[in-house]
């Protein structure tokens, strides 16, 4: 008698271990896993921002490689002028609309 006590204690005993190693790697597995859908869900977002970033950029290529685009850079920056027109200089200003500064 006194050996099937010890007997089903034992088998008790490494089954609860065995349980409680699959539960602890089981936590490490789980922690691992939610780190990394939070890297991934970053990534995205960053993937998000870049794309728009990237379209941003398209456009203003877009805007500035178009006929009135190459147009207005040439009156701005270079020696273009259109027959006709009169031309003023006047100190200080580089002759082109420039965006204010960010304040």
């Amino acid at each position: 008698m006194r050996r099937a006590w010890w007997h089903r204690l034992l088998l008790v005993a490494l089954f609860a271990g065995t349980l409680g190693a699959a539960v602890l790697f089981g936590a490490s597995s789980v922690n691992t896993w939610f780190d990394q859908n939070a890297q991934r869900a970053d990534a995205e977002h960053i993937a998000v921002q870049l794309e728009d970033r990237i379209a941003e950029l398209t456009d203003e290529i877009d805007r500035r490689t178009s006929a009135d685009g190459v147009r207005r850079e040439a009156l701005c920056f270079g020696p273009y002028v259109e027959p006709g027109t009169e031309v003023y200089a006047v100190m200080g200003l580089s002759g082109c609309v420039e965006q204010a500064p960010d304040q």
